[in-house]
C-alpha cells in the first residue's frame, strides 16, 4: 500500500517513485482513479467505509469513519496468502505505533483480523505527503524546509529514546495536514529494542520498498536513494544515525529540488555515496546557509561515527536558526501550500527586527538583573556590604528537644519561626521581611547558660538550630520564637554591633501528659469503654493505670498500653510520647475473637 494513501491526495498530481529498474511507478494514480468504479464494502469489522482511496495486490486502503470517534481513520487492508514476512511486518508495524503517542508521529487506533485479512486503522491526515509538496514546489526554501524538517526530527526524536529506528524516513513518509500539522508514518520496516528483527532471506539482489508499500524479501530493507551506506549493506544492524543520515537526504531534496544521491543503485553511485561526493547545496541554491550546509555534510557522512550521536544536536542547530524567524507565518504558508491546487509562490520571510531583539536583550537582562538585586536584598548581600554602616546582623540560636526520641524513630518535626518587631513604635509593627524560619545548624552552638556562655555538643535527643541573619538598625526589637504551639518571647536592641540571641527549649523535654482511653467493636462500632481494662506496661507488667504514679506520665518515654475486654482479642498499643504532646488519646477498635 502506498505511502501517499494515508493522505487524501484526490485532488494533488501524482507523485513519481523511483523504482530500481528507474521506472515510474504510477500505481496512486491507477488506482485513486479505479476507485471510483470500484464497489467498497459498507462496513469492515466496525468501521463504516466512506471510499477506496487506493487498492493494489496485496491489499487496499480505505477512508473510514470510527464508530465510537466519530472521525475519519484510515484503514489500511493486507490480503496474504503463504507470505508469513510480509504480514507479520505489517503486524509489527502496528505494535510499533501502538505505543507512539506524539503529535508528530501518525497515531494508531486498531489493528485486527477479519477472515484473511489483516487490518491497521490509523489517524486521517487530510492534506499532502512531503512527496507530493516537493512535487508540485520543487523546492521549499530555507525556512519553510527546516520548519518541516524540525517536526520530522520531534518525531524522530520520540521514537528514537524508545528505541526505534525507522529505516524509512523519506518524503513520502512525511505528512503535512490542511493546517500544517506534520507526521511521520510508516513504520513498516521500523527496527525496535524490544521487537525481535524479522529474518530475512539472504539474496544478492538490492531491493527497494515498491509503490504497494510492501518490502519485498532480499537483503536490504528501505529506498536507496535515502539509504546510508551501512543501511544498504545491512539493513538489520543499523541504529538511529542511519535515520539521521536518511533526514539529511530528505532535508538537501527539500531545499534544493533535487536528491544528493542518484535513486538507481549500481557500483557508480555506491561509490558515490561511500565517498561522500554530492553537490554542495549552495551551488544549486546561494542561499542555503553555511551553518545548514555544513549541518547536512556532517548528516552525510559515509562513516557513522563522524555523524551526529543523536537528533538532538540537529534540533538544537534547527531551532538557533529559526529563532529569528516569524515560524507561525512559516507555517501559515506551509498551510496554503497544502491547501493550493498548482504550486504557491512562496513570500520571502524576514528576519525578526534587530530593534525588537535588542529590547528584547535589554528586557531580559533588565529582568535578571531585578532578580539578582531582589536575591542580593533578601540574602542580606547589600546589608552586609554597601548598607554595612546602617544594618547590623541580628541572628538567634535554638536549643530544642528532638522530635521523637531514639533517633528520631518517627522522623516528625515541628515548625520553628521567628518573626521580629520594632519596638520604637507604640504599634509593634512587625520587621518586613523579617520573618525566618530555623533551620539545622553546623558545628557546635553556643548558648546562654546562668550568664555565661558556653559550649553544647551534639546529642541524639536534642538539636541546635539558627536563622539566616536579620538585618536591623540601631534601636529597640522584639522576637518571637515560635515553636509548634509553644512561644517564646525577648526583647533586644541593636547597638552599631551584631546580635547573637540564644534560646533554650531542654526544660519541655521532661512534661506531664494526661492519657484519655475509649474502645469500641471494631466491625459494629458499639462502644466498649465501660466493658473494657486499659493497663500499661510497668517494671515488666501490665497493670491498671491507676496503680501506676503519676510521675510516669510524662514526655520522652515509650508507653505500652493494652485492651482487654471479655470476647475480644487483646489490642495493644505501643507509643512515643514527645517533648510537645500534652494529651495521649487511645482510641481501641477491638476485634472478636
Amino acid at each position: 500500500m502506498a505511502d501517499e494513501t494515508v493522505v487524501s491526495a484526490k485532488k494533488s498530481p501524482a507523485v513519481k517513485a523511483s523504482t530500481p529498474s528507474g521506472k515510474t511507478s504510477a500505481s496512486i494514480a491507477k488506482t485513486a482513479s479505479g476507485a471510483k468504479s470500484s464497489a467498497s464494502p459498507v462496513y469492515i469489522g466496525k468501521y463504516k467505509i466512506l471510499g477506496l482511496v487506493a487498492k493494489g495486490g496485496m491489499g487496499a486502503v480505505y477512508k473510514a469513519v470510527h464508530p465510537t470517534l466519530k472521525r475519519l481513520v484510515i484503514l489500511k487492508k493486507l490480503t496474504i496468502k503463504g507470505n508469513a514476512t510480509i504480514r507479520e511486518r505489517f503486524k509489527r508495524e502496528a505494535q510499533i505505533l501502538l505505543d507512539m503517542q506524539s503529535p508528530y508521529i501518525v497515531h494508531l487506533f486498531d489493528y485486527f483480523v477479519e477472515g484473511n485479512s489483516h487490518y491497521i486503522v490509523e489517524e486521517f491526515v487530510d492534506g499532502l505527503s512531503l512527496a507530493q509538496v516537493i512535487e508540485k514546489q520543487v523546492s521549499l526554501g530555507t525556512e519553510l524546509s527546516l520548519l518541516v524538517f524540525l517536526d520530522a526530527c520531534y518525531a524522530l526524536k520520540f521514537a528514537h529514546a524508545r528505541g526505534i529506528v525507522h529505516r524509512d524516513i523519506k518524503p513520502a513518509n512525511i505528512l503535512i495536514s490542511r493546517r500544517a500539522e506534520v507526521k511521520l508514518a510508516d513504520f513498516g520496516i521500523a527496527a525496535s529494542d524490544e521487537i525481535e528483527e524479522i529474518a530475512v532471506t539472504k539474496s544478492d539482489k538490492i531491493v527497494s520498498k515498491v509503490a504497494d508499500d510492501v518490502t519485498q524479501t532480499g537483503v536490504t530493507l528501505g529506498t536507496p536513494a535515502y539509504m546510508s551506506p551501512e543501511q544498504i549493506s545491512d539493513s538489520r544492524s543499523v541504529d538511529n544515525r542511519a535515520d539521521i543520515y536518511s533526514m539529511g537526504v530528505m532535508l538537501y531534496e527539500m531545499l534544493t529540488g533535487s536528491k544528493p544521491f542518484a535513486s538507481q543503485i549500481s557500483a557508480e553511485n555506491l561509490e558515490k555515496i561511500k565517498k561522500g561526493k554530492y553537490i554542495n547545496p549552495r551551488k544549486i541554491d546561494s542561499s542555503i546557509p553555511v551553518v545548514i550546509c555544513r549541518m547536512i555534510r556532517k548528516m552525510l557522512k559515509a562513516n557513522p561515527e563522524k555523524r551526529y550521536k543523536s537528533i538532538d544536536s540537529i534540533i538544537k542547530i534547527i531551532k538557533k536558526y529559526l529563532r529569528d524567524y516569524d515560524t507561525h507565518a512559516v507555517r501559515i504558508s506551509l498551510a496554503q501550500i497544502i491547501l493550493s491546487k498548482n504550486q504557491f509562490m512562496l513570500p520571502e520571510f524576514e528576519k525578526k527586527s534587530r530593534l525588537g531583539v535588542k529590547i528584547t536583550s535589554y528586557v531580559a537582562c533588565a529582568a535578571i538583573t531585578g532578580i539578582l538585586g531582589i536575591y542580593a536584598w533578601s540574602e542580606g548581600i547589600f546589608h552586609a556590604s554597601i548598607l554595612s554602616p546602617w544594618y547590623k546582623p541580628v541572628t538567634l540560636n535554638l536549643v530544642t528537644p528532638v522530635a521523637g526520641i531514639q533517633n528520631n524513630i518517627y522522623g516528625m518535626d515541628i515548625p520553628v519561626k521567628a518573626y521580629f518587631f520594632d519596638e520604637r513604635d507604640p504599634n509593634l509593627p512587625e520587621v518586613k521581611g523579617s520573618q525566618r524560619d530555623f533551620k539545622t545548624a553546623e558545628g557546635i552552638i553556643t548558648r546562654s547558660k546562668s550568664g555565661k556562655t558556653v559550649s553544647t555538643s551534639s546529642k541524639s535527643n536534642v538539636k541546635y538550630l539558627s536563622i539566616k541573619p536579620v538585618y536591623l538598625k540601631d534601636g529597640l526589637y522584639r522576637v518571637k520564637v515560635l515553636i509548634g504551639s509553644y512561644v517564646m518571647w525577648s526583647s533586644f536592641a541593636v547597638n552599631g554591633e551584631p546580635a547573637n540571641l540564644n534560646f533554650d527549649n531542654l526544660q519541655r523535654i521532661v512534661r506531664p501528659v494526661s492519657v484519655q482511653t475509649r474502645a469500641f467493636d471494631a466491625v459494629t462500632n458499639e462502644i466498649l469503654t465501660n466493658k473494657t481494662k486499659f493497663t500499661v506496661l510497668f517494671n515488666g507488667r501490665y497493670i491498671p493505670f491507676e496503680l501506676v504514679p503519676q510521675k510516669e506520665f510524662v514526655s520522652g518515654k515509650i508507653m505500652k498500653i493494652h485492651a482487654e475486654c471479655p470476647g475480644y482479642k487483646v489490642k495493644e498499643f505501643s507509643m512515643i510520647i514527645d517533648w510537645y504532646q500534652d494529651s495521649i488519646f487511645v482510641n481501641a477498635g477491638l476485634d472478636r475473637q
